[in-house]
């Protein structure tokens, strides 16, 4: 007994966890990890489905705008973002519209994949630099006539399932699959 210590209780001091304390530990950690893990998830798909219903409301008022003010308006979707363009006949080139400032450019979660397909081809949303040589690419034209380019945007989150598809016809009807606006109702949405 010479190498136990004993204390003036005649209990003796411990210099370790015992194995059920390390497990009940390790569980522990494991459903606080499981919570956040989900948290994150849900966190992530609550804000693509904001920035689906924020877009679809910005096309909606940019087709409204070209038709309105008579003039070809465009959004300019990029690998992170989307911008509204106008065209300006007299120069020839496309200008940033940034009033009113719901029409300023819009960055979105760099973690989204987003695929613009225009006649079931995937278009390149890479950005280009130079204003003058500005090939249209990643456009979807409004027209004062309320035409527009047919297209199909499909953003998703990454290792997920999570996707939201925005589409647009020549007559300018704007619809996200399975996701309704802000104002509007079923009944709307099918129209």
């Amino acid at each position: 007994m010479k190498n136990r210590r004993q204390t003036s209780t005649g209990l003796r001091l411990q210099a370790g966890f015992t194995l059920i304390e390390i497990l009940v530990v390790m569980i522990l950690l494991g459903i606080v990890m499981t919570i956040a893990v989900i948290s994150i998830g849900n966190t992530q798909s609550e804000q693509l489905e904001e920035d689906m219903r924020r877009l679809l409301q910005i096309a909606r008022l940019t087709h409204e705008e070209a038709i309105i003010n008579q003039q070809t308006l465009a959004i300019k979707f990029s690998e992170h973002g989307y911008s509204i363009q106008r065209y300006d006949p007299q120069g020839k080139i496309w200008v940033p519209v940034t009033e009113p400032a719901f029409f300023l450019p819009k960055e979105l979660d760099e973690s989204y994949e987003i695929k613009l397909l225009q006649d079931g081809l995937s278009v390149s949303l890479e950005a280009n630099d130079d204003p003058e040589e500005d090939s249209g690419s990643g456009k979807v034209l409004m027209y004062a006539s309320g035409e527009m380019t047919p297209f199909e945007l499909i953003i998703s989150l990454p290792d997920s399932d999570i996707h939201y598809r925005l589409t647009g016809d020549l007559m300018g009807t704007l619809e996200i699959d399975d996701l309704q606006a802000y104002g509007s109702n079923a009944d709307e949405n099918q129209q």
